[in-house]
């Protein structure tokens, strides 16, 4: 087997060859880049710039500069397989000349990336040296602001500027070099332990220029945690206008994480009220619950809050910045220990429900939300009901967290469907084979009671198990099931929702439905296998949703639910009105590209739609019997 260093030197010398052999051919330029597209994707194709890159910018630039950028490598390397810079040995000169040549030509994004190359020959410190130097050169050359900011532009790479090189932009052009300044601004970093100084030069170059901005803008990424203590507390003691005071404190917030804004909260809270709750409110999030208990500035916080009645404040601490603890505790004490009036009670509660933090990135979203105890949500479902119903429903959602043995049997116990419902949809997505199991486990006191339930109504009704089972499965979300096999293994409940029921959803057309339109992929796939079954029930149901099956045909799935969504398919085209709505999308569907398509399974589809209801048939698609000569 190759290591993946011979895989390297092997692919290298295969493209060598290839690229060798494509330049000596008499090509025009369309099939010279119809070649190299080939061999781009080579593993080894982008390292080895220094064969291809050049010639092909200085044959045609429009043409192949494109392709250039998009294949332009990180690293580069030899015919062997060796890294070796593009900048040294053979190659130097070339490059150097192609340096100069995108430079004058004004190619901006090509001399970014052709200069990063040849800082890759220094150590971290010397290329920034480097950097530095022909900024400052080429910045102090340009005689116009178009001229600047397009050095600013060649020159905007990964590395921080210091502060004279800073006060060198800026004082040659301001308006140009602010936004630069602040894109490679060093800011405050752990790894620093607070040796970094703040640059004072620059922010009072700003100052005296009028530009407030920029200076508060460097205040606030450089500031030391500290530093920053004390002059918000003494803004405090000096502004006594409230609005005033509130602008002061947000220009001046740091924009960086906080190790401890408890307690600077906590000293302006005390000194100034409710004028400085609507900055507190704003950054929140900067502050967190310290786990020793030698720093009570949170929890003091809190009490302040609470005493004043400043329930906003209150509730924001308790969403988003108390340990899981202290927030049940903070509920028990509304429960079991207010004074206050069922109506103020109820408010209190609702004010402590929702999301807490989040993060959003393309395609995912993170959320936290404080999880109940058990004992917390009993005693919150036996007083308030509909809360635990309705707003709280998110926090007593098994998980990381735990699970709820008391409040499910509670609710099985009062025949709560919709509360049994959602607790199942969560219990049935966990994976015991990844849980440490103590006797007796939390988890499997929960899966066995609901298990035990839905058995038996599968057993007394099973129109009516389907009904249910479909609406636990539609509550599951998203990518929450890591190994479908490990599940339905080790987890009885989702065994029977996925595995031993799946006969059982056909008798109700609306359940269907629901697994169709699920948000995760595992139960829609449980839809496809029952609309796939040889039954007329599955057959007239497949082409009454036609309307979603037909999506699958084109949307990405993974080979084998891809087949199941075929088998579906191929039920539904018994109806004359699903085949035709079905037969445009797949004669598409044969033109995609994906290579991992079932290809032959679609065409098999084609073939027997065709054959059912011939008068579908294209000009193409006629059977054509050949005789013999006459």
């Amino acid at each position: 087997m190759e290591t993946p260093q011979q895989r390297l030197e092997r692919e290298t010398r295969e493209v060598e060859q290839a690229l060798r052999g494509l330049f000596a051919m008499q090509l025009d330029d369309g099939q010279l880049r119809q070649g190299v597209e080939q061999l781009g994707t080579r593993w080894a194709f982008p390292g080895l710039i220094a064969l291809w890159g050049p010639g092909l910018y200085y044959r045609n630039r429009t043409v192949f500069r494109p392709f250039i950028l998009a294949r332009f490598p990180q690293v580069t390397f030899d015919t062997s397989g060796r890294p070796q810079s593009v900048f040294k040995g053979p190659s130097a000169e070339l490059f150097e000349k192609w340096l100069q040549d995108v430079d004058r030509s004004g190619d901006v994004e090509l001399f970014r990336r052709l200069y990063r190359l040849q800082l890759q020959d220094l150590s971290w410190a010397e290329g920034h040296k480097r950097w530095l130097a022909d900024l400052q050169t080429r910045y102090g050359a340009a005689s116009t602001r178009a001229q600047r900011q397009g050095v600013l532009n060649q020159f905007d790479l990964y590395f921080e500027l210091d502060e004279p090189t800073a006060i060198t932009l800026y004082t040659a052009d301001s308006v140009v070099s602010r936004g630069f300044i602040l894109e490679h601004l060093p800011g405050i970093r752990w790894i620093d332990f607070g040796r970094r100084s703040p640059w004072q030069k620059l922010s009072a170059l700003a100052r005296e220029r009028g530009d407030e901005a920029l200076a508060f803008d460097i205040y606030r990424r450089q500031v030391p945690e500290e530093t920053w203590k004390r002059d918000v507390l003494a803004l405090g003691d000096t502004l006594q206008e409230p609005g005033a005071l509130v602008e002061a404190l947000e220009q001046r917030h740091p924009a960086y994480w906080l190790r401890d804004a408890a307690t600077p909260f906590l000293e302006l809270a005390r000194k100034r009220g409710r004028a400085v709750v609507p900055y507190l409110l704003r950054h929140i999030r900067n502050v967190r619950q310290p786990w020793g208990p030698f720093n009570r500035s949170f929890s003091q916080l809190v009490e302040l809050a609470r005493e004043r009645e400043w329930l906003d404040l209150w509730s924001a601490l308790m969403r988003t910045s108390a340990a899981p603890k202290t927030y049940n505790s903070e509920m028990l004490g509304l429960l079991q220990r207010s004074p206050l009036p069922e109506g103020e009670v109820r408010r209190r509660l609702l004010l402590l429900t929702g999301v807490g933090r989040e993060a959003n990135f393309p395609g995912l979203g993170l959320a936290q939300v404080q999880p109940l105890e058990d004992d917390t949500a009993v005693l919150l479902y036996e007083r308030f009901p509909d809360l635990v119903r309705g707003p709280f429903l998110r926090h007593v959602s098994s998980g990381w967290s735990g699970t709820y043995p008391k409040l499910t049997a509670r609710a099985l116990a009062l025949e709560d469907a919709p509360l049994v419902d959602f607790l199942a949809s969560r219990v049935a997505l966990q994976d015991l084979s990844y849980v440490y199991l103590k006797q007796p486990s939390p988890w499997t006191r929960v899966i066995e009671q609901l298990s035990a339930f839905y058995e038996s109504l599968l057993q007394r009704s099973p129109d009516a198990f389907a009904s249910r089972a479909a609406n636990v499965l539609g509550k599951m979300p998203a990518f929450a099931i890591r190994d479908y096999g490990a599940l339905v293994r080790s987890n009885r409940l989702a065994r029977l929702f996925f595995e031993r029921a799946h006969a059982h959803y056909a008798a109700d057309a609306r359940a269907i439905r629901d697994l169709l339109e699920s948000p995760q992929i595992h139960v829609q796939a449980l839809a496809f296998r029952v609309l796939a079954r040889d039954d007329e029930r599955a057959r007239a149901l497949a082409a009454r949703n036609v309307d979603l099956l037909q999506a699958t045909l084109l949307r990405p799935l993974h080979r084998k639910t891809r087949v199941m969504a075929l088998g579906a398919l191929r039920n539904a085209i018994r109806d004359e009105a699903a085949a035709r709505q079905l037969a445009g999308h797949i004669r598409d569907a044969m033109d995609l590209p994906d290579r991992r398509y079932p290809k032959e399974v679609l065409l098999g589809l084609l073939a027997d739609l065709l054959h059912r209801w011939p008068e579908l048939r294209g000009p193409s698609e006629q059977p054509v019997v050949y005789g013999g000569a006459a």
